[in-house]
């Protein structure tokens, strides 16, 4: 598959900007997700995934390949934990 071709020649070690934080961590799950596991992973519509994207709220894509773009699976639960509202049950005060 491309997409796994494409993976593999991408270097080891990758530095993942958490959504404009200075902070950098390495990547590890290296898992190219479209639009579709984004979706599953945070519970909406394809739909709405593609909007995220089309208003700019989501990060760029990691790798374009057929005109599809891919994230990593780190790049997206970053900006899942960055998100306004994504506060854990310890903020809330639950």
């Amino acid at each position: 598959m491309l997409i796994d071709k494409a993976a593999s020649q991408l270097p080891r070690r990758i530095p993942l900007r958490r959504c404009g934080a200075a902070e950098r961590r390495e990547m590890t799950d290296r898992r190219l997700w479209s639009y579709k596991e984004i979706a599953a992973h945070i519970g909406v519509q394809t739909d709405t995934v593609r909007t995220y994207r089309k208003h700019g709220l989501l990060p760029k894509p990691d790798l374009t390949e057929g005109g599809k773009p891919y994230w990593f699976a780190d790049t997206v639960r970053a900006w899942v934990a960055a998100r306004p509202g994504n506060r854990s049950r310890r903020d809330t005060g639950n």
